[in-house]
């Protein structure tokens, strides 16, 4: 079910995408300058690291300076056996020059185990067709309007629009 349903996200994200090209709609917002990459909704991509934020890292917390209009997400490596002793001991994204910032609560349902664990790494589209967080194919580009955002597996969601976002990985 959820294989289907995020295929039907990026199906309707490449609609709109095609439907905003042809249309004639203008964005006066500018897309987000980073410094990584972000493959498969999971896949923190920085040069040589291919880091598996869903596995391998757990979400630590996150420092937001309304005075600076900046937010930083914090990750460490999971203490799991299955994570190798290679994979880096942390990760920061620093968004700056923050524009918009969200957060939508957790499922007070879910055990609080789940707060620390990303579902996905995408996009948050104010749109009709989009239900929640959306990803792209690597072979599509982002509207300027959406706002990256993360989902977590407790259903909290954050999500960000800012000039510019840098990873940066602690070995």
């Amino acid at each position: 079910m959820e294989v289907a349903k995020a295929s039907n996200k990026l199906l309707h994200a490449e609609n709109y995408s095609l439907r905003s090209q042809f249309s004639g709609e203008q964005s006066v917002k500018a897309t987000m300058k980073r410094n990584y990459e972000i493959v498969d909704g999971i896949y923190l991509v920085q040069g040589s690291y291919e880091l598996d934020l869903h596995n391998n890292f757990d979400f630590k917390g996150l420092d937001y300076s309304v005075e600076k209009r900046e937010l930083v997400l914090s990750w460490q490596r999971s203490q799991g056996d299955w994570v190798s002793t290679d994979t880096p001991q942390a990760l920061t994204i620093e968004f700056r020059e923050v524009s918009e910032f969200r957060f939508m609560p957790r499922d007070s349902e879910m055990p609080f185990t789940e707060d620390d664990c990303i579902n996905s790494f995408g996009y948050w589209v104010d749109e009709d067709w989009a239900e929640g967080v959306i990803m792209i194919e690597p072979n599509q580009t982002a509207e300027p309007q959406w706002l990256t955002a993360i989902d977590f597996m407790s259903g909290a969601v954050l999500a960000v629009r800012a000039n510019s976002a840098n990873a940066t990985v602690l070995a």
